[in-house]
Parts: structure tokens; C-alpha cells; sequence
């Protein structure tokens, strides 16, 4: 008798997690917060810095090239060394 009650129970528990599994949500892909996505790095043409792309100064050539420097300075520096470098 007590076997057949251990019987009934063992498979009542895998009746229960398969009808579990079959009628769950699916899982959805874990999304990251905005805090958690990393933003993309770029390097200073100038003095070669890493910075992130979102605190990055940004020039666009005329061409359609982007240019990201750390700071106001590095963007004027290059932007002279090209106006040189075109008038030599």
C-alpha cells in the first residue's frame, strides 16, 4: 500500500512539472536597464584619448567622417593641422 502511494506521488510530480513547462511563459531575453548598456568607445584623433562616443566632441567632415574628440581644444588643434596640411 505504501508503495503505491509512493508510486502515485512520483508520478503526479512529473505529470506537474510537465504540464508546468508546457504551459509557462516563455522567457524573454534579458534587456539591459540603460545604465547597464555600455556605450561605445572612440578615440581621440589628436591625443589619442578613449572616451566614451555620448561625451565626445564631434566633427563631421565634409566627406561625411566623424571626428570625436575629448575636448573643444583637441577639436580646434585638428582642425588647424588640417587647414595646414591642405594649404601646403
Amino acid at each position: 500500500m505504501l508503495i503505491r502511494w509512493l508510486i502515485i506521488i512520483i508520478v503526479g510530480f512529473f505529470i506537474f512539472r510537465l504540464l508546468r513547462r508546457l504551459f509557462a511563459s516563455p522567457k524573454l531575453p534579458d534587456r539591459k536597464s540603460p545604465r547597464e548598456i555600455q556605450d561605445e568607445m572612440v578615440q581621440d584623433p589628436v591625443c589619442k584619448v578613449y572616451l566614451p562616443k555620448r561625451q565626445a566632441n564631434v566633427l563631421k567632415s565634409p566627406k561625411g567622417v566623424y571626428y570625436y574628440f575629448c575636448s573643444t581644444q583637441c577639436r580646434e588643434k585638428f582642425i588647424k593641422e588640417v587647414k595646414n596640411r591642405g594649404s601646403a
